[in-house]
């Protein structure tokens, strides 16, 4: 509603600036003559009604009840009791200033003849051009903004219809990476190890980055690395001492900042996919740095080949599905799989 209100009210003061210039136009152009400027200005006043009545009220009955023919008559009605009006008082305009001079009133001074016949009613031919042009030039008004207003609304719809989606991808990360660190939890608990208290703190920070600071748009890279290095504190308890995990950062700054969790998924992926899925030796080497205005960040790690692994996972696809949301155009997202070897590399335009 608010924002129809908007609209109507940004149509009204478009059709008050034409009306004053017009009005502004027909008193300048009589000034030191003796027609009255409250004659102009009711004269060129006249002159607008039909078309405000077909702008604000013909034409948004036609949109609802989407019936052509009877918008029709009615806007053949309202032309004609114009046409009549706008006669029938520069008749009396023309009789008491005894001018046929019809720019003495108007500035949309145009006429047509009328048929011999009819000549007794030429001042009905001298209007009804006017209120024609007047009536047109407003419904070309009407047709451009309503066709600008829907792209605008269209345009809104995209970018809620984006946000929309965007929140959902965020808040598939939490259970999908809860999973993964329940499992390592249950682990440790089959152990009995003493690292299992610690891990559950450091779980506490994970979770709590995932659930509250995916909610602000932007995060620090260092951030976003010091959760990282938090993950893979838990995952070094867990996994076997023959897996080999590197993970280096340079050039990062506290005023670098990207999206929430995009790269933490990553990482868990490599894990999820690699680690857990390898028989033996097993690496993640993992590395985040700045080139010029880019975030570089790369994973590489060894998996089991076999027909049921496919690359990637949830993870990946959500990163994919998140990057061309947020950062299009920003980004470059490479995937390589070679003989046992899985390397992504992230590059996004800061």
């Amino acid at each position: 509603m608010k924002a129809l209100n908007r609209h109507n009210i940004l149509r009204l003061l478009i059709n008050l600036i034409v009306t004053g210039f017009i009005l502004w136009v027909a008193i300048m152009n009589n000034s030191g003559k003796k027609v009255a400027v409250v004659h102009i200005v009711l004269y060129n006043l006249l002159i607008f009604v039909p078309g405000w009545i077909n702008v604000f009220c013909l034409l948004p009955k036609l949109r609802r009840n989407k019936k052509p023919l009877q918008y029709s008559v009615f806007l053949f009605v309202v032309f004609l009791a114009g046409c009549f009006a706008l006669g029938q008082y520069l008749h009396w305009l023309v009789a008491y200033y005894n001018t046929n001079d019809l720019t003495a009133f108007t500035p949309l001074g145009i006429t047509s003849s009328a048929p011999e016949f009819l000549q007794n009613y030429q001042y009905y031919f001298d209007a009804f051009p006017a209120v024609a042009i007047v009536m047109t030039a407003l419904v070309i008004g009407y047709v451009v903004q309503e066709f600008l207003s829907k792209i605008k609304k269209e345009k809104e719809i995209t970018a809620q219809q984006a946000v929309a989606e965007l929140n959902l991808l965020k808040s598939q990360i939490s259970p999908h990476f809860l999973f993964n660190m329940l499992n390592s939890l249950y682990a440790l608990s089959l152990r009995k190890s003493d690292d299992t208290p610690g891990v559950i703190l450091q779980l506490s920070d994970i979770l709590r980055y995932s659930l509250y600071e995916t909610r602000e748009r932007e995060v620090g890279v260092l951030d976003e690395i010091a959760i990282i290095e938090t993950y893979l504190a838990i995952q070094k308890i867990r996994i076997s001492e023959t897996a080999r995990i590197s993970f280096t950062h340079k050039g990062i700054s506290a005023a670098d900042r990207i999206s929430p969790m995009l790269l933490l998924p990553l990482v868990e992926n490599a894990f999820k996919h690699g680690v857990d899925s390898t028989v033996g030796d097993s690496y993640v080497n993992a590395a985040v740095y700045k080139h010029d205005d880019r975030l570089v960040f790369t994973c590489e790690n060894n998996y089991k080949d076999s027909k049921e692994s496919k690359v990637g996972g949830i993870g990946i696809e959500n990163i994919q599905k998140r990057m061309k949301l947020i950062y299009p155009s920003r980004y470059k997202l490479d995937i390589k799989r070679s003989e046992g070897v899985f390397k992504i590399t992230l590059s996004i335009l800061l």
